[in-house]
């Protein structure tokens, strides 16, 4: 398989791999539609995830894996066996499936295997149904998938390397769940199937983002988001 025709790669020198894959754009018509599940994608989510390693590029280079295919086709981050996840029927997206985790494995692998730590971001939307939702959303299985220390002795998400950072300046401009305890608004946000995929790896911290999608429709908005996440990739390479 030809992956590059499903879905942009990259690899890295820091400890840190961006997954994304509902903002897929593609629908092949060889490619059967799902017959249950969402058919919206994620919008902006894969250019987002584009920007995103661009900024990250000026001064490092990022583990990424970034999937082209619709979600009406196809969705990454359900379990195989779920009529949700493919058209069962289609061997094609059975095997597109099957190469996004296997490749977002060895990713993460390599990551451990040079940094002996890694942080995996899995970038995802999601539409507020009241106002009074938090803007983004972080998802680890209620701090199941969060798996290297920032701080022993600290509360909520400044325990953790990766979580901290990433909520101590996103929260500066957005309002946010960190996902830890469970509340109204993050049990359906807390981690999907490729977040759970992690929960057994010790030296991977597994966190799903959820962006509302005002932010993520709104240039201005998108682009201190990024600021926020890069901003909190410099910090965390600092520990």
């Amino acid at each position: 398989m030809t992956l590059r025709k499903y879905f942009e790669i990259g690899t890295g020198n820091i400890p840190i791999v961006l997954s994304c894959s509902h903002g897929g754009y593609k629908k092949p018509k060889s490619i059967l539609n799902k017959k249950i599940g969402p058919q919206i994608a994620d919008k902006n989510t894969y250019i987002i995830a584009k920007w995103l390693v661009k900024e990250i590029e000026k001064n490092y280079a990022i583990y990424y894996i970034l999937n082209k295919i619709h979600r009406s086709k196809l969705d990454l981050n359900r379990p195989p066996a779920s009529e949700s996840a493919f058209n069962q029927e289609s061997n094609e997206a059975r095997s597109i499936h099957n190469a996004y985790h296997d490749k977002l494995i060895k990713l993460t692998q390599e990551c451990i295997s040079i940094h002996k730590k890694c942080l995996l971001i899995d970038l995802h939307g999601f539409t507020k149904p009241t106002d009074d939702y938090p803007d983004v959303i972080l998802g680890h299985v209620f701090g199941k998938t969060l798996k290297s220390q920032n701080n022993n002795n600290a509360q909520g998400c400044s325990q953790f390397w990766g979580c901290h950072q990433l909520e101590q300046e996103i929260s500066k401009i957005f309002t946010i769940d960190d996902g830890l305890a469970l509340t109204d608004f993050n049990l359906s946000y807390s981690g999907g199937y490729i977040t759970q995929k992690f929960y057994n790896q010790t030296s991977v911290s597994a966190i799903q983002i959820e962006i509302a999608k005002y932010i993520r429709k709104d240039y201005n908005l998108t682009k201190n988001f990024i600021h926020a996440v890069t901003t909190s990739i410099e910090k965390l390479l600092d520990k």
